[in-house]
């Protein structure tokens, strides 16, 4: 047993196995729970059902105020859409659901509230002045970060246990994907254990602007691109690194990147080591350990989240774009938004409507 001199106690040395058989997996296969405690991250593919997918992305160039058909009209390079509708994941996507339940330990862990997704697309129609023979280095794509603008960052934290990313629409090489660096979680993870005060910025030092993913990521080797076609889903462990990239072709990309919260903090040194999650054990894996007593320094703390007063900004542009449509179609829109902004994040997060 060894500790650093201020931190927790650990067990040094990684030697859990995870077998999908004896946890009854239904959803996931021994492979998969492999690859995850190797890479961090699983791919459900065809797991939003067409009609769903068919659905949800009906309004969505209204929406934009653009012409799917005409690129002279997509002025943005990315927007980040507010939502409207919301779905829970259990109903329109069981297979993904059932993926990631398997991944944290089963479904009495989940936090339900946190399993309802939404039409919040994420555009990224490039830029005609890109050139499209450009080869950029990874390393040098922007902003790597990790997930969470509302929440105090824990090694053992319950806010966002999966980085989740939901293909709108087919991703190809140099159309935009989302990268990932695999070999970043480790870093990300060692740095949250050697800080359990936490950190709401993910900077050193805190409030200082000087963010600390982009410099590990200098450093990462092990680079991976999440392409794939329309309906495709990664699963991917919440300290992941990852960022955009470039559109080269300016094929339109949308995708999704919603969150699932646990219901309480992870243990990352349980009695039982049957009872550890895939998502605890990747931690570990990653740590190279067998169990950490980690205990945060501060508390958990939720605020609002940076985004909100600009996406709260674009709601009020696509309700007005929508009642146009409305009146031009004889079609009708449901917005949760439709006699107020709704800020739907407030019950998950335990604040006061705002």
């Amino acid at each position: 047993m060894s500790a650093p001199a201020t931190g927790p106690q650990m067990k040094k040395g990684f030697t859990h196995k995870f077998d999908a058989k004896k946890h009854d997996f239904k959803f996931l296969t021994q492979e998969d729970a492999n690859h995850f405690l190797e890479k961090g991250y699983v791919v459900v593919r065809g797991g939003i059902p067409e009609d769903h997918l068919k659905m949800a992305k009906e309004t969505v160039w209204v929406r934009l105020g653009m012409d799917e058909h005409d690129k002279n009209t997509w002025t943005r390079e990315e927007i980040h859409m507010p939502r409207h509708k919301m779905w829970n994941a259990k109903d329109f996507a069981p297979k993904v659901y059932g993926a990631m339940c398997e991944l944290m330990g089963g479904e009495d862990r989940v936090d339900r509230k946190t399993a309802s997704w939404g039409d919040s697309f994420i555009c990224n129609l490039g830029n005609p002045e890109y050139n499209p023979n450009e080869v950029i280095d990874p390393r040098d794509l922007g902003p790597w970060h990790v997930d969470g603008d509302w929440f105090r960052h824990f090694l053992d934290g319950e806010n966002q246990a999966l980085e989740c990313l939901v293909l709108y629409s087919d991703v190809e090489e140099r159309a935009g994907p989302t990268y990932i660096a695999t070999d970043g979680i480790a870093k990300v993870a060692k740095w949250l254990l050697e800080h359990p005060e936490g950190s709401e910025d993910m900077c050193e030092p805190e409030g200082s602007g000087n963010r600390v993913v982009p410099g590990f990521v200098r450093e990462c080797k092990d680079f991976v691109t999440l392409t794939g076609k329309t309906g495709d889903v990664f699963l991917c462990h919440f300290l992941t690194p990852h960022s955009r990239s470039r559109n080269h072709i300016r094929n339109s990309r949308f995708i999704i990147n919603p969150f699932v919260s646990f219901n309480e903090p992870q243990q990352l040194k349980r009695e039982n080591p049957d009872d550890y999650s895939l998502i605890e054990l990747k931690t570990l894996h990653d740590l190279d350990c067998d169990w950490i007593d980690f205990k945060p320094a501060r508390e958990r703390y939720h605020f609002l989240p940076r985004t909100k007063a600009k996406k709260d900004a674009l709601i009020q542009e696509e309700l007005q774009r929508l009642k146009e449509w409305e009146t031009k179609t004889g079609k009708r829109y449901e917005s949760m938004h439709e006699k107020g902004v709704v800020y739907w994040q407030a019950p998950i997060m335990g604040l006061a409507e705002v």
